[in-house]
């Protein structure tokens, strides 16, 4: 009997040993946002058993949805053709081409493993009722949603993204402000009507002046409801020359902001539905009376509301918007890409007009981009040289605006400026790239005090790497080096290059820009071989141009009549914004956390009518 139960223990032995054996770990890699996401993929009798998401530099409070739900996916479903996680997108595809890799390693056929995956809500149609419904929860939705909620309003926000973190207002710099507890904390003075003269020189009137006066009376407001979340702020320095410090920061990390807001939204009694998208407005007899939206899970929810509030975040994710405007042309983008105009195209069904005069990018006040070059990285001092005021050239060889400009406003005007090129190009020689890389820029152009913006962001800067960078960009495709203007020329197709650098170089020698005027510090001749030409593609932190309001944030129909029941916040309101961008500092992410209180206001008087 004994022995009939050690053998009966060894078989269960041997089998256990061969099943463990049978079960392979592989680590494969997959590009995400940041670089490489590392995965294990335990594969065992031809199935995957298990997914586990390793190293990487993803950003916190926006890949955690992808790391936990794309795993869980692909082993419950043993297929790699599972939904991407809204907001983390390229996360969510590094993973499941790391998987794939896996498979691919354990000898199996991947086409085994693209089975279509059904949705487990399709064909769902559910129903919901809130007083008001926030369609986004980034600055704008998130302001309005917490006052309205502290109002005792019913309010529920849907959310598109996995969480509310994948928008662009908890992922900024900082907003810009007046009448702040933190301004008189440290004696500085920033009123209403400082910002509202600058903001109204930089429209020319082109933004609703009613409107922008009331916004900015609450962007103190906006902060000071921040703070009562928890949230920690600062003040900022005035990098760009407004003649106040109105921008603010935040302290911490930018994945802890988003718990802050949600907790006090939760604690106020709100609703969040994130992984939700606003479809299409209910409409009764020409008035908004509640939305369609979809989950992930494929379910459609039809939320009857007396308002609707669209603070979508703009249209940076759809390029066909910017086509339609711009050309066809790429602009990189460096912020929420789940933004696709959804707000723009609701108001649009329901009868509201587009705001033209509005439609601008907020450009990248850092450098150039190129998706040669993984877009724009911060760290390939290459790209920075796109921004120092040197020659710029676009796809000709020909220079099309004062540079200086790009030194000076990167921000708005020159942003503005190669967005209208399609791509720019920037050409310097041998001296520059060897000052850059050991004395820096500021010091290059001889420590010039009048170039306010250089005395605060480029001064002892020295980009040490900037050789190995351009070597970089030239392996990638996106730059040359050779030892005339015309072998550079010959590379990108340039007929016009070797003209415009003796042109310019000529203006240099004279020590007057005869062409555009440029101030005459930032003339150095391009002289020394070898030459570079770097190219460059516009890149942009969000999209302005949106709805029409009228000076309430009521959605307005061609007659200038508004739609009852529909309004717009943050960069959905085309009303509260300009071409060019403004020029004062966070005013983008200000105006919108602004508009989201005075929606709030708005929409509870009009609640009460």
């Amino acid at each position: 009997m004994k022995k009939s139960i050690l053998f009966f223990l060894c078989c269960i032995a041997v089998m256990l040993c061969a099943v463990m054996a049978s079960a392979e770990v592989y680590d494969a890699v997959g590009q995400g946002k940041n670089g490489n996401v590392h995965v294990k993929v335990t594969i065992e009798s031809g199935k995957i058993v298990a997914v586990e998401v390793g190293e990487h530099n993803e950003t916190p409070g926006i890949y955690e949805p992808a790391a936990a739900k794309v795993p869980e996916a692909i082993v419950a479903n043993q297929s790699i053709a599972v939904d991407s996680v809204s907001g983390a997108t390229m996360t969510s595809e590094a993973i499941k081409s790391a998987v794939e890799q896996a498979v691919k390693l354990a000898g199996l056929n991947a086409d085994d493993f693209r089975k279509s995956v059904a949705k487990a809500g399709e064909g769902v149609v559910l129903e919901d009722s809130a007083k008001v419904v926030v369609v986004g929860g980034g600055a704008a939705g998130m302001m309005a949603a917490i006052k309205l909620a502290q109002n005792g309003v019913d309010v529920l926000v849907i959310e598109k993204g996995a969480t509310i973190g994948v928008a662009n207002g908890w992922n900024c710099g900082g907003p810009m402000a007046s009448n702040t507890s933190i301004q008189k904390a440290e004696g500085v003075t920033v009123t209403d009507e400082m910002l509202f003269n600058d903001l109204t020189e930089d429209a020319y009137l082109t933004s609703d002046s009613r409107l922008l006066r009331r916004v900015i009376a609450r962007t103190g407001e906006a902060v000071e409801l921040q703070l009562s979340t928890g949230l920690s702020m600062f003040l900022r320095p005035d990098n760009y020359g407004a003649g106040y410090r109105s921008r603010h920061g935040y302290n911490g990390q930018k994945s802890d902001r988003p718990a802050f807001i949600e907790g006090a939204y939760a604690k106020a009694g709100g609703r969040l539905m994130c992984e939700t998208a606003g479809e299409s407005l209910i409409m009764e007899n020409g008035n908004v009376v509640g939305i369609k939206a979809r989950k992930s899970d494929g379910s459609v929810i039809n939320i009857k509301a007396d308002a609707v509030l669209l603070a979508t975040g703009g249209y940076l994710g759809n390029n066909s918007i910017i086509k339609a405007h711009w050309g066809d042309i790429v602009v990189n983008p460096l912020g929420n890409t789940l933004s696709t105009g959804d707000g723009l195209r609701m108001a649009a069904e329901a009868g509201g007009m587009e705001e033209e005069s509005s439609f601008a990018m907020i450009s990248n006040e850092f450098g150039g981009s190129n998706r040669k070059g993984g877009g724009w990285q911060r760290s390939n001092g290459a790209m920075t040289i796109g921004i120092y005021g040197g020659l710029l050239v676009d796809p000709n060889g020909e220079r099309f605006f004062n540079e200086y400009y790009m030194a000076n406003q990167p921000l708005s005007v020159g942003g503005e400026a190669v967005l209208r090129a399609g791509k720019f190009y920037a050409v310097v020689d041998k001296d520059f790239v060897d000052a850059i890389s050991t004395v820096g820029l500021f010091e290059y152009l001889g420590n010039p005090e009048d170039w306010y913006v250089g005395t605060m962001t480029a001064k002892g800067v020295v980009l040490k790497t900037l050789p190995a960078d351009l070597e970089k960009a030239i392996a990638q495709g996106w730059a040359v080096k050779a030892d005339s203007i015309e072998e550079c020329a010959k590379f990108f197709g340039m007929d016009k290059l070797a003209e415009t650098v003796r042109n310019y170089n000529a203006y240099c020698e004279a020590g007057k820009d005869e062409e555009y005027f440029k101030n005459p510090t930032f003339l150095k001749p391009v002289a020394k071989a070898p030459f570079y030409v770097v190219e460059y593609e516009p890149s942009a932190w969000g999209t302005l141009g949106g709805v029409r309001t009228d000076s309430s944030l009521r959605v307005l129909r061609s007659d200038l009549t508004p739609v009852k029941g529909l309004y717009a916040a943050g960069v959905d309101a085309g009303s509260l914004y300009c071409q060019p961008y403004y020029q004062v500092e966070g005013t983008a992410v200000g105006l919108a956390f602004g508009s989201g209180i005075y929606a709030a206001d708005v929409i509870m008087a009009d609640l009460a009518k």
